[in-house]
């Protein structure tokens, strides 16, 4: 049994790894723009962008573990699932963004882009020396940097709700009318549920080195770190977002969350507030990078026998700063419709697996098929590349296409078929399969 202690510490570390420097952003835009409305607008976001990852992690826990989401697919199928899952959550997009925006709000505003290339190496080799010990990750982020991410970020809350920069502004944009449609929408693309499925290797490495081995009592100890992570992520947006509400008063049309921020922490603490704006962004990107770093190498060592953990960690940061100082505008052309073509599929591995004894593998693979072509249309609405005849029969005849999440209708329908046609044909996935 794990002590108080321990099951905090799991609690600040899951919490530390989904923390990473979009999520603070986006709430403070969300803020600014809802408005008068932000009780609505937060209450759509919180639905799903916290409920939705933590729904993921609870779903990790009950088939106990993340590989066994995939379990259902044929092995090269899922393996080439977990393989782009974690090019696109490492280095081919979220660490070279964590880098270059933890730079952006640290050291830029005082050197510019002079120093991106050091930065770049320092910020690698603390991810590459904090990753290369897993079996301290709950010390390493759950005892020592999350306390103190979580400290600043308690401080900026205080100061926020009890000195707030102004009153409320008024909603603009889908806001004014839809504000609790729109917070859903912004909540669903934070896309954290595809970091869910990654992390859940993390999180059950994590549980199994403080000694626990039993099946049942790793699941509770996951569902518990959801708990904590789901209630820490919905303080950290409430009060982030609150922020955004009552920064009206700067009379600075802002354009992105990040700018309100430096507004604020340079509003209230001065140059001092740049500095501490800096550490946040720095600690939260640090430890974003840590925990799919992690993830990514504890797959990649367990699935290939010949590629060792520490050497996947090096080729990971080594990767992810080229990409950071190279071609990050490029490769994030590129590989955004891929995070945002997986976030669907990912979602329906996730339905599909409490009903993985009833479909056939051609239910599955119905499901999976339909999430990743519709997922791809909605792919194509966000990045505006969706040929404009197209764009508007879908806008005209596909449910939810408008809020960016077209796939849902037809996945959902598919699997509801392929389920009932399972139970009137007594067909079911094998138990190898199923237990893979």
């Amino acid at each position: 049994m794990l002590s108080v202690r321990n099951i905090a510490a799991l609690g600040f570390m899951t919490f530390a790894m989904y923390l990473g420097a979009g999520n603070l952003i986006f709430p403070p835009f969300l803020g600014y723009q809802a408005g008068e409305h932000l009780f609505e607008g937060m209450s759509g976001f919180l639905l799903s962008g916290v409920g939705l990852p933590a729904l993921a992690l609870i779903m990790v826990a009950l088939v106990q573990g993340s590989d066994n989401l995939t379990a259902v697919l044929p092995r090269p199928l899922a393996t080439s699932f977990w393989i782009m899952v974690f090019i696109v959550i490492g280095p081919a997009f979220v660490i070279p963004r964590a880098i270059t925006v933890a730079y952006q709000f640290s050291f830029a505003p005082f050197v510019g882009d002079a120093a991106l290339i050091p930065f770049s190496i320092l910020f690698c080799l603390a991810t590459v020396l904090f990753s290369l010990y897993p079996g301290k990750l709950v010390d390493t982020l759950g005892k020592w940097l999350t306390p103190a991410l979580l400290s600043i970020l308690v401080v900026m809350a205080v100061v926020a709700w009890w000195l707030p920069a102004g009153a409320m502004g008024e909603a603009t944009g889908p806001y004014v009318s839809g504000a609790f449609a729109e917070g859903i929408t912004q909540g669903y693309m934070t896309m954290d549920a595809l970091g869910s499925i990654g992390f859940g290797w993390v999180i059950f490495r994590a549980i199994q080195s403080m000694g626990v081995s039993c099946p049942k009592a790793t699941a509770k100890y996951t569902l518990m770190a959801a708990v904590m992570y789901a209630s820490a992520m919905a303080l950290v947006y409430v009060s982030l977002a609150y922020i955004g509400a009552t920064s009206v008063s700067f009379s600075t049309e802002f354009t992105n969350g990040g700018e309100i921020l430096t507004a604020f922490t340079t509003h209230h603490f001065g140059v001092f507030g740049t500095m501490l704006l800096g550490v946040v962004m720095v600690l939260a990107c640090l430890t974003t990078a840590i925990g799919v770093t992690t993830a990514g190498s504890e797959f990649y060592s367990r699935t290939f026998h010949k590629v060792s953990y520490r050497g996947s960690v090096w080729v990971t940061m080594l990767v992810a700063a080229l990409v950071a100082n190279i071609g990050l505008d490029q490769l994030l052309a590129i590989t955004l419709p891929a995070v945002v073509a997986l976030h669907p599929v990912a979602i329906a591995l996730l339905m599909i697996a409490p009903l993985r004894r009833v479909l056939a593998t051609s239910g599955v693979l119905a499901t999976v098929a339909t999430a990743l072509v519709f997922g791809g249309m909605d792919a194509l609405h966000i990045l505006g590349s969706m040929p404009e005849a197209m764009d508007a029969v879908l806008s005209r005849e596909l449910p939810l296409y408008g809020y960016y999440a077209g796939w849902i209708v037809p996945t959902v329908a598919v699997l509801a078929v392929s389920g009932l046609l399972g139970l009137l044909s007594g067909q079911r996935v094998s138990d190898a399969v199923a237990e893979r």
